[in-house]
């Protein structure tokens, strides 16, 4: 049986300070990437990081490491956490929740080893840029950093107001130009679920044993303007009229299905001049494919031309497609689960295995190295809004599973990823 770890007695006190910077004071955070209040988040994480000894590096997409050099500049690395960015009133759990808990694990871990001198790797935090993809690209930092975008790509991508994210991350003050540290042998990150499974079979832990598909396709339609008041119908070339069409085929392709293994979204659009007297001439609509099969996803994602092709004819509108970008389904370490799975036993927990619907940076992260994906429930299920919440004795027992995981990793590291 190993020796666990309790949740260091700080983490609750840290967690609901940090939840308090760009607090919406209905539960949820507004904290979207590299604006202020995301700004001031990075600032007191690194804060705290230089508080407890951790060399601090930024790299030069903003993504924030706390290196603790344990075994020696030779050793392997062990890496945890998350991001600290959010969706548009988003709730205060989703992705900081791993960054502070990796925080206060890394911490314990380090002064129980500090007197035992057996750790054989050494220990780093992350706060990833950029996850959330609601001013930027999805996997803004994640992708950068194992090698699925390069910088300078990633730094010229511009916002929904023309703001380049170069400029946004220099404003804030965290355009940084460290060397990250090297790929770890593994790579935890500890969520909230984001979903109901946990709940609904009243398990406190889980294991991420395998992920979502999403194929994501950024569709433009271009059309004309127009005055509303004297243009007739027929003549008009309105590109959102287009985009109207293919939102409600797209959820049809779902619709048709009838099972639970696709879901289709449009959740996303852009318009311009966006204004209610002027026919609008551009209309771009965020299209989501997922399933956890490719072959399904890729039926789908191929109707989705002739959705579109009808939409643009029917409204006298051109298009374009702007991205295209596929994530396959896939698995965790089976291994990682394994130990992560023996090690909440040992806390008194029986773990549910379980898959993430939603996308998170361990996947990024599973192309570089072996990683681990652990998750604590979500109340009703609720993600992406001001009201999720998991209990504090949830979140509490979370930080002392992955204590201990990271205690077993740092002192008998996994092989590489090979």
């Amino acid at each position: 049986m190993t020796a666990t770890y309790a949740c260091p007695p700080g983490f609750k006190a840290r967690f609901e300070a940090f939840s308090e910077i760009g607090s919406t004071g209905d539960g949820g955070v507004h904290r979207m990437e590299a604006t202020a209040a995301n700004g001031k988040a990075r600032e007191q994480l690194v804060a705290w990081l230089k508080e407890e000894g951790f060399e601090v590096r930024i790299d030069e997409v903003g993504n924030i490491f706390g290196l603790l050099e344990l075994a020696g500049p030779d050793a392997p690395w062990i890496l945890s956490g998350s991001h600290i960015d959010s969706q548009p009133q988003g709730g205060r759990f989703d992705g900081a929740y791993g960054v502070i808990a990796a925080l206060d694990a890394a911490i314990a871990v380090r002064d129980k080893l500090a007197s035992e001198g057996s750790a054989k790797a050494n220990l780093a935090v992350v706060a990833f840029s950029g996850e959330e993809g609601a001013r930027f690209n999805t996997f803004m930092g994640s992708k950068v950093y194992m090698g699925g975008a390069t910088a300078e790509e990633t730094l010229n991508q511009k916002d929904a107001e023309g703001i380049v994210a170069r400029d946004a991350l220099e404003q804030i003050g965290f355009l940084g130009t460290d060397t990250p540290p090297p790929y770890p042998n593994a790579f935890v990150e500890l969520h909230v679920e984001c979903g109901s499974s946990l709940e609904e079979i009243n398990a406190r832990l889980g294991i991420f044993e395998r992920w979502w598909g999403a194929h994501k396709l950024d569709i433009r339609f271009i059309g004309e303007t127009s005055h509303t008041g004297p243009t007739p119908m027929a003549k008009r070339k309105d590109a959102l009229y287009a985009a109207a069409m293919m939102i409600t085929g797209v959820r049809g392709l779902a619709d048709a299905a009838q099972v639970g293994s696709l879901h289709t979204s449009v959740a996303k659009l852009l318009v311009s001049p966006n204004s209610r007297n002027v026919v609008p001439d551009s209309a771009t609509g965020f299209v989501e494919i997922r399933s956890p099969d490719p072959d399904v996803m890729a039926d789908n994602i191929a109707r989705v031309t002739p959705i579109v092709e009808n939409a643009a004819k029917t409204a006298g509108v051109g298009y374009e497609i702007v991205r295209d970008d596929l994530r396959r389904p896939g698995v965790f370490d089976v291994e990682l689960g394994d130990l992560a799975r023996s090690i909440a036993r040992d806390l008194g927990e029986e773990p549910a295995g379980v898959t993430t619907l939603p996308g998170h940076d361990a996947i990024m992260m599973s192309e570089v190295s072996r990683c681990l994906m652990l998750t604590v429930p979500s109340r009703a299920g609720l993600c992406h809004h001001p009201d999720e919440f998991t209990d504090m004795e949830d979140l509490e027992l979370g930080v002392a599973w992955l204590a201990t995981i990271l205690d077993r990793l740092v002192t008998a590291p996994p092989a590489a990823k090979g």
